[in-house]
């Protein structure tokens, strides 16, 4: 599996999309590598299945992960993508 490394300090747009049903809800929420919730928010709809939530990178570097969690007909649904936020140096 690869990871995504991502700058402190930069917004990223965390996507779920699904055309074919609406669930009744859906998270989006970020979570370090010790399972501590940095992030938390009910995802924007931006028409035809397709949602969003700008995520800010963490100032801290480490390994995160992004997750969403949808409801759909009662069950859940998860998607979570794991990246690596990291501080760039500047010569």
């Amino acid at each position: 599996m690869s990871m995504q490394d991502f700058l402190c300090g930069d917004t990223i747009k965390v996507r779920w999309i699904n055309s074919g049903v609406t669930p009744t809800t859906l998270i989006a929420a970020t979570y370090t590598g010790s399972e501590t919730m940095v992030d938390s928010a009910a995802m924007v709809s931006s028409g035809d299945g397709h949602y969003y939530h700008l995520h800010t990178i963490s100032n801290t570097p480490g390994y995160y992960v992004a997750q969403t969690l949808a409801t759909i007909g009662g069950k859940p649904y998860k998607n979570r993508t794991a990246y690596r936020a990291v501080l760039m140096d500047v010569n």
